[in-house]
């Protein structure tokens, strides 16, 4: 043990010395970025960081990582491999407890912390099969263990911790290691050349950054290979499955996990680094407009985001809030913009999260940590110590040293967190030691002496927080300069002098109460701030008031008695609180009641929100916007469904969109409700002499060549869900009644639990009424071995028409359904023509998906199967559906279907420049005025506009804005 924790000593030591001549050049990189960072990484150690940051990452090693129970926790399980059987959601996330623990070597230099850290690699690293398999369930067939839920999810983050290792000791038994695990994954992982299992159902959040970070300290193009260009993500419960280069969704699709999803924007930031291909930063400027775009951002007031880990823009405090694995990398994320783009006002963002959602994580002896941190309710420890939110958390805290300096490539130095640091900087040959004293975040007055043994020229730089309407600077004594945060447009203020040893700079940055309104479910509230900090309404000290008042957020507080804030240890060291008054009803009526504001941090918090009695005047408290919910909008929320270019529209915009033909057969129109009489086929006639016919099949839903005991015709024998006997058709033997279809109304006498479920609660919220009868109503069953089949035979004169099939569904939401158009040829040849899922698109509280496809003359076949399945998944499948079949289609005429090429310009953006349209589209005509016609689905609003727009202007969605 004396030689294991010497050798890690002098790694410690080594890492320590090695600097590099260019400051933001990573000793261990052997691949230098394409584009290089504006502002780059200083990592400060143990005796250079002070304040309340460095005495809570002291708490978290010495009483979390240093007393957790590593070997009953984590490694027997990997020492003592059992079989799967039919378990599920098995994680314990060893490779964050490592990651996080040579970062806390590397900061404290505690011998004992570098010999636990290196404990855990060494047990894996013996426990590890001779193919490199590394996990806690034994080997399978094509390595299927590795695949069913969360053993790669292990593997990933191992290898990315062992990279991390490596880079913090210089130790190359590390690398070795990091190679190996990274060489099985690279073999075992399911890709298109390999497809051993389906990569939609595996997590992968820390994935492509590993592969990434052993590409660059490594070279091996293999590693960048795989993390820039494979698919993967879990297209199920968490993210879109593709590559970091072809990655590119929105909030209308699910799943939408936003760990997973700030964790792939953090990896393509990184991959962007090392090419500079522009589109990889298009996922992380539509995240930030969504999280902070002014006045509507999804970023609640803690700092983080966040709603059951899915994201959310409804700022709701309760419940599955905050989750920790969020808040931490919303703090790796906007890190690496900062850095990438030189933009100081993420640091506003950082000390928000730091100071509210991070720390309020943890218990404030630092032994427990938090999933999530609500702002509204009772908060909960996580007391396993083990899995996701806790492993992520103890990453965090530790990447806190990076974020107090940056350096320029200019050799400048940037300061964004205020709190105590004494640090040297190696500056044009010439050691400059910056010493920061203050008591922030308990108020904002910060002194800075700058040592040096000869004068050095060079920009230094701070932070400007917005919170604070005015910053006083001063050097040495010369006069005062007054700015305005708002003004600054990177977030910050450059002093370019050249400094001498003594120099002081003081920085003033008052601290005032103020109020911040509250959005959506939070309109008509406010929250108060100080500096960074939130307060809350905590149970520890208001115990008496609760009593009277369970819901703290339904006070009324008056502005005007809410006292300057005093000490308050109970919490933390040198902690706050503060004293006002309130009434207990909204009218502000009868005797006021004492109440005390803490910290967020404060464990017993129950609330940030509540009411004042007129916010139209909340003197002398400051009302203001969320500072951190002020980035210009730059996103639109919808989608191009159609795009036409020709002459000008002459009539109604709207007509030139929809199908103009004659319906020969309309699915909902042609069906026909058995009306009480049992024994009823389903199976009725269309329009033309036609006919439909509604089945469950197995054989992957291809009805003709199933066998006889795969089909089963419905049936008006069987009860339907939610109707009566004999108002619905379904199937027999179906214990949850489900597999049945249904029109809107099945009866005058429809039970509760069709009303409740698939009218009030679903439908009705997505439908008009006077849209209602378009749809069948369906809902497939449980078995993913099972499909409905609703069978269209078109009459024989049909067969020799052009044919034009339209098709609307509506899912709940969840994993969404999926819905094939099938033509057979015959009784044994089949084409898909199509294949549509309703987890694609979200409008309102259900998913959504249309479809038009066009069959020349001659193509319809012999019968058409629009086939629905519940996607591989049991989870909200209740269907709406609606089908109909066109001839004699009518096309406007000399306009050009230029839908593909629009869409593939348009990324969201409010403005899209187009460029010429005669070059983007062809030529429309000669000798009239020709425009571009877009239809448009705003999702979120579950709108559908209709705009036309001038030759060669862009498409510009700016004014459609609250429209």
């Amino acid at each position: 043990m004396k030689k294991t924790i010497f050798t890690l000593c002098c790694g410690l030591l080594l890492a320590a010395s090695a600097q590099a001549v260019d400051p933001c050049q990573d000793t261990f990189d052997v691949v230098q970025p394409r584009v290089p960072d504006r502002l780059c990484r200083v990592t400060l150690k143990e005796q250079e960081l002070g304040g309340e940051i460095d005495r809570r990452i002291q708490n978290l090693i010495y009483q979390n990582y240093m007393a957790v129970d590593l070997d009953g926790k984590w490694l027997n399980h990997f020492r003592n491999r059992t079989d799967r059987g039919n378990r599920s959601h098995v994680y314990y996330g060893i490779g964050k407890v490592f990651d996080a623990g040579s970062l806390f070597a590397a900061y404290t230099g505690d011998p004992q912390v570098a010999a636990r850290t290196q404990y855990i690699i060494d047990e894996l690293v013996t426990s590890r099969d001779a193919d490199g398999y590394l996990g806690f369930w034994n080997v399978e067939a094509e390595n299927r263990q590795d695949h069913i839920n969360w053993i790669l999810h292990e593997q990933e983050y191992i290898n990315l911790a062992l990279v991390r290792n490596y880079r913090c000791t210089g130790n190359p038994q590390s690398l070795a290691h990091a190679k190996i695990m990274a060489d099985y994954i690279l073999k075992t992982f399911p890709t298109p050349q390999h497809p051993c299992y389906d990569a939609g159902q595996i997590c992968t959040a820390g994935l492509p950054e590993g592969m990434l970070e052993l590409y660059r300290v490594t070279g091996d193009e293999r590693y960048f290979d795989f993390a820039a260009d494979v698919p993967h993500g879990n297209n199920h419960g968490e993210i879109q499955l593709a590559s970091l280069r072809t990655w590119e969704q929105d909030f209308s699709r699910r799943p939408c996990h936003v760990y997973v999803m700030l964790a792939r924007c953090y990896a393509q930031s990184e991959l962007y680094r090392l090419t500079g291909e522009e589109n990889l930063l298009n996922m992380s400027r539509f995240m930030r407009n969504e999280l902070l775009k002014t006045g509507e951002g999804g970023m609640l007031v803690t700092g983080s985001c966040s709603e059951g880990e899915h994201f959310t823009y409804n700022q709701n405090g309760r419940g599955a809030i905050g989750e920790s694995c969020v808040t931490a990398y919303v703090l790796r994320w906007m890190d690496s913009l900062l850095r990438l783009e030189g933009d100081m006002r993420y640091g506003d963002l950082l000390e928000r999260t730091i100071y509210n959602a991070l720390f309020a994580a943890n218990s404030p002896d630092g032994r427990w940590i938090r999933y999530f941190t609500p702002f509204t309710g009772e908060r909960q420890y996580d007391t396993r110590d083990f899995f996701c939110c806790c492993g992520n958390y103890r990453r965090a805290v530790a990447e806190l040293p990076q974020k107090v300096y940056y350096r320029t490539p200019e050799d400048g130095i940037a300061l964004n967190l205020f709190t105590n640091s004494n640090k040297p900087f190696e500056v044009k040959g010439q050691t400059v030691t910056i010493r920061q004293e203050t008591a922030y975040p308990n108020d904002g007055d910060v002194n800075l002496t700058f040592s040096t043994d000869n004068p050095v020229a060079f920009a230094f730089q701070f932070r400007t927080p917005r919170w604070c309407e005015k910053v006083s600077l001063r050097v040495n004594d010369e006069v005062p300069v007054t700015i305005d945060p708002r003004e600054q447009k990177l977030g910050c203020y450059v002093l370019q002098r050249t400094w001498k040893n003594g120099d002081v700079v003081q920085i003033s940055m008052p601290m005032t109460w103020r109020f911040v309104r509250g959005r959506a479910v939070q309109d008509g509230r406010v929250v108060l701030l100080r500096g960074p900090v939130v307060y809350c309404i905590g149970n520890q000290q208001n115990a008496e008031l609760l009593m009277k008042c369970p819901e703290p957020r339904n006070l009324v507080i008056d502005p005007a008695s809410i006292a300057e804030p005093v000490a308050d240890d109970s919490v933390r060291p040198t902690g706050l609180k503060a004293v006002a008054k309130a009434w207990l009803n909204q009218d502000c009526a009868g005797a006021t009641v004492d109440v005390t504001l803490t910290e967020f941090i404060d464990p017993s918090g129950r609330d940030v929100y509540f009411c004042v009695p007129n916010l139209a005047d909340t003197a002398p408290v400051r009302l203001t916007d969320d500072e951190i919910v002020s980035w210009p909008n730059e996103v639109v929320n919808a989608h191009v469904l159609k795009a036409f270019y020709g002459p000008k529209v002459t009539g109604k915009l709207p007509a030139l969109f929809e199908i103009q033909g004659d319906v020969i057969a309309d699915l909902a129109a042609d069906y026909v409700n058995p009306r009480g009489k049992t024994g009823v086929q389903a199976e009725f006639p269309d329009a033309s002499g036609g006919r439909w016919a509604f089945y469950s099949c197995q054989n992957r839903g291809l009805l003709s060549t199933a066998a006889a005991a795969d089909v089963k015709p419905l049936n008006s024998q069987f009860k339907a869900f939610g109707s009566p006997l004999g108002y619905a058709y379904a199937l027999e033997n179906q214990s949850d009644e489900l597999g049945f279809v249904s029109n809107y109304a099945p009866s005058d006498r429809q039970e509760d639990a069709w009303r409740n479920h698939y009218t009030e609660k679903m439908f009705d919220q997505v439908l008009a009424a006077a849209e209602r009868n378009d749809f069948l109503y369906t809902h497939p069953i449980s078995d993913t071995a099972s499909y409905n089949v609703f069978r269209w035979s078109p009459a024989a004169d049909v067969q020799s028409k052009d044919v034009t099939l339209s098709g609307t569904l509506f899912s709940n939401l969840g994993n969404g359904v999926e819905l094939r158009v099938v033509r057979w040829n015959d009784d044994a040849r089949h084409d898909v023509l199509g294949t549509f899922n309703t987890r694609d698109l979200t409008v309102g509280k259900c998913g959504t998906a249309q479809f038009v496809l066009r069959l020349p003359s001659g193509e319809v076949g012999k019968q058409l199967d629009f086939v629905l399945h519940n996607a591989g998944a049991h989870v909200c499948d209740a269907t709406a559906l609606r089908i109909r079949v066109y001839t004699n289609v009518r096309q406007a005429a000399s306009q050009i279907d230029v839908t593909d090429k629009v869409q593939a310009k348009f990324r969201n953006r409010l403005v899209t420049p187009l460029g010429p349209y005669a070059e983007q589209f062809g030529d429309a005509g000669p000798g009239v005025e020709k425009t571009l016609k877009v239809k448009l689905h705003y999702w979120r609003d579950g709108v559908v506009k209709y705009l036309e727009f001038p030759q060669d202007s862009a498409l510009d969605l700016t004014g459609e804005i609250g429209r």
